[in-house]
């Protein structure tokens, strides 16, 4: 009998911990016409509505397209921007503090980064250009000297270096002395590695090895090589962040010509990987939490299968089978971004042969929202309080705390900012901690 009983739970134990979720629902796809050979895309808030919008450089162009996104889930192309030539790397990031997201833009055959500041109607300044070394390929933003502005560092693929332009906090930058690293450096990230306060870089190397290179920040915007991570296939653009649920952050990089992504644990210097296969030619690598249950997962854009694969955690550095979604013709680009202030993510990939972007809008239910908890961290704070009003008074924008605005009707109410005095003063019930992506716009 105590062997039969034995047997049972053993078969109950396989069952569960094999068991696989259902997938991720997403509605039908819908396809945003853009110009020709869409190469780079970034999405943020940039208008501040508290809804992502994207922008997009295409190969053999100068300009980057602007694309809002409306109440209905659509977009509007609402004007292009002069930008240098050859698509390398863009990013939306607040570079000058003024609460607007600005354009930073990589010209692969112009040798410049163009820094376009933006004024919160879907509009830009001028871009502000900084040379590079030969073909720069990858960016990373940060504050790399802690003095509370943002950085830039640039990897230029020919020179064998990084570029570090130090930012005033004014949208002007300063060139520091570029950091050698060989092997053709191309896709970057930025993070505090080990945790003493000063960020560090993981560098992709492509040319003459397929490796990463792990650079230790030294808080003054000076950078030293510590280690490689030699790999067996082609790199793509590395992600930091926490994939197994531990302090330490992680690294994953997609192998492109080898259709896996490869997760290593931020232990020492990086041990054996964790293995997850994707689509053909995973060209694109992003991390958010897709499903809402407080994990990050990964997306890749598969440009010879004409997918996007969702790839959702199961537990510490464990993945479940991956979740395929279809995309126009040759994906290069997969992002996550909430574009219609669901508190879910949505994914787009930008479809370079086919010239349009694919939008799959999330339909996950998100956990119980706290009216007026700004960071979605369980709590209402007198500063959530003060940003309530503010944005009532038109003084801050909605994009600052869209948790003010439960009914999604673009205006803080006088009973939503009483629902959100309630949950100070009483406590948040039902409202879950779930931690933001990646993807938003630092506030």
């Amino acid at each position: 009998m105590a062997s039969r009983v034995a047997a049972a739970l053993l078969l109950l134990w396989i069952t569960v911990s094999t068991a696989v979720a259902a997938d991720v629902p997403f509605a039908p796809r819908t396809d945003i016409s853009l110009p020709p050979l869409p190469a780079a895309i970034a999405a943020g808030d940039i208008d501040g509505d508290g809804r992502a919008d994207f922008v997009a450089m295409h190969a053999g162009r100068d300009d980057l397209a602007v694309f809002l996104s409306r109440a209905n889930g659509s977009f509007e192309e609402v004007g292009s921007v002069p930008v240098g030539i050859g698509p390398a790397a863009l990013q939306l990031v607040d570079v000058n503090r003024d609460g607007w997201a600005d354009v930073i833009a990589a010209s692969g055959i112009g040798n410049t980064v163009g820094v376009l500041l933006g004024r919160g109607d879907g509009t830009f300044e001028a871009a502000r250009e900084w040379p590079t070394g030969a073909s720069p390929a990858g960016l990373a933003v940060a504050d790399f000297d802690r003095d509370g502005s943002a950085d830039i560092a640039v990897t230029s693929l020919f020179d064998d270096s990084v570029q570090v332009l130090a930012g005033h906090g004014d949208g002007n930058f300063e060139a520091r002395a570029p950091v050698h690293v060989s092997g053709g450096p191309a896709g970057i990230a930025a993070a505090d590695l080990d945790g003493n306060g000063a960020v560090d870089l993981v560098v992709a190397l492509t040319l003459d090895e397929n490796a990463l290179a792990i650079l230790m920040g030294g808080g003054d915007a000076s950078f030293a090589e510590r280690s490689r991570i030699p790999l067996s296939a082609l790199p793509g653009q590395p992600v930091i962040g926490s994939f197994d649920d531990d302090p330490r952050l992680d690294i994953a990089v997609a192998e492109r010509n080898g259709n896996a992504i490869l997760v290593f644990a931020g232990a020492g210097d990086f041990g054996a990987p964790v293995r997850v296969e994707t689509g053909a030619f995973p060209a694109g690598l992003a991390a958010a939490d897709i499903d809402r249950d407080g994990r990050l997962d990964l997306i890749t854009a598969d440009s010879f299968d004409d997918t996007v694969s969702l790839l959702r955690r199961s537990g510490p550095a464990t993945f479940q089978p991956r979740q395929t979604l279809k995309t126009d013709r040759m994906p290069m680009a997969a992002l996550a971004a909430d574009v219609n202030r669901d508190r879910v993510a949505d994914l787009l990939s930008a479809n370079f042969l086919a010239g349009d972007v694919s939008l799959a809008m999330n339909q996950v239910v998100p956990p119980p929202l706290c009216t007026g908890d700004c960071q979605e961290k369980g709590a209402v704070t007198v500063s959530d309080l003060v940003r309530a009003v503010a944005i009532t008074l038109g003084r801050v924008r909605l994009g600052q705390c869209t948790e003010a605005d439960p009914d999604v009707d673009g205006t803080v109410t006088l009973g939503e900012r009483f629902a959100a005095l309630q949950n100070a003063l009483g406590g948040c019930s039902g409202a879950q901690d779930v931690p933001r992506s990646s993807f938003f716009v630092p506030r």
